[in-house]
């Protein structure tokens, strides 16, 4: 079992509560934007970037927020013993579904959890076509990954790559993606459904990543594979859809990561 707990913003704090209102739009409608990170032994990784995309996300949704937030969301993290799992949540707050989001609500939500496994996971393809929402918007509309994510583990494997009605690759379920075809490290664009996230963003500043989109035939042709996302970090893919991989790049990456002591 993990420990979890959260707290509410009131305004000056950061303080434990036990939940939000039924009424608040985040639980009734899904209209919430997060951003995940990971907590290791007292270091939040990438803190200042994941708050600047949060802040990000809420400008571009036309969300006021007190800035004061995020000056604010490090200190409760700081204070947890690692290995943590972290998400703030902005919520859009009470009202009716087509009321202007004028008092939003922010809610840090933590729990405990052991490392992540340094082992190369096992992938599938999820057979389904995927809509990223809101133009790849980190949001409370979680669903239709988790349940791409379950029918994965149903065939033994740990995640999906998933891809958008047009055929193009977005991204594993709960992660960005990565591919090595034909000596290219590739890795699909924001504009396919992909997100801009701060552990991708890591790997591209310190590999030669080529940005386009990739159709289920160029599977076929990769050699190697690895997913980048907050809590892992960068986690190397060793089996596609029963087809091994090569995984050398990948943990090349994964070793860099967790010894690299990634920015707070």
């Amino acid at each position: 079992m993990t420990a979890s707990q959260a707290c509410l913003w009131n305004g000056a704090a950061f303080v434990p509560c036990n939940g939000i209102p039924v009424a608040d739009r985040g639980f009734r409608y899904g209209m919430a934007l997060f951003e995940s990170l990971a907590v290791r032994d007292g270091r939040v990784d990438f803190l200042d970037a994941h708050l600047a995309r949060l802040e990000t996300a809420c400008r571009q949704c036309g969300w006021p927020l007190d800035p004061t937030v995020f000056a604010c969301a490090g200190e409760p993290l700081r204070q947890m013993d690692g290995p943590a799992f972290a998400r703030i949540y902005v919520t859009a707050g009470e009202g009716g579904p087509c009321d202007p989001v004028t008092a939003p609500q922010v809610i840090l939500f933590t729990e405990s959890r052991g490392a992540p496994s340094p082992e190369p996971c096992r992938m599938a393809v999820h057979p389904e076509p995927f809509l990223p929402l809101l133009g790849g918007l980190k949001t409370a509309n979680y669903w239709a990954n988790i349940a791409a994510l379950q029918a994965a583990r149903a065939l033994g494997c740990e995640e999906a790559l998933l891809f958008n009605p047009r055929g193009e690759l977005i991204s594993a379920c709960m992660a960005n993606v990565f591919v090595e075809l034909e000596g290219q490290l590739v890795t699909p664009p924001v504009a396919c459904g992909a997100r801009a996230g701060v552990v991708r963003e890591w790997v591209m500043g310190r590999r030669a990543v080529l940005e386009r989109s990739l159709t289920r035939e160029e599977l076929s042709r990769v050699s190697g594979c690895f997913l980048t996302s907050s809590w892992a970090g960068v986690k190397p893919v060793g089996w596609l859809d029963g087809r091994p991989l090569e995984t050398a790049l990948g943990e090349a990456l994964r070793e860099a990561f967790s010894t690299g002591n990634p920015p707070a």
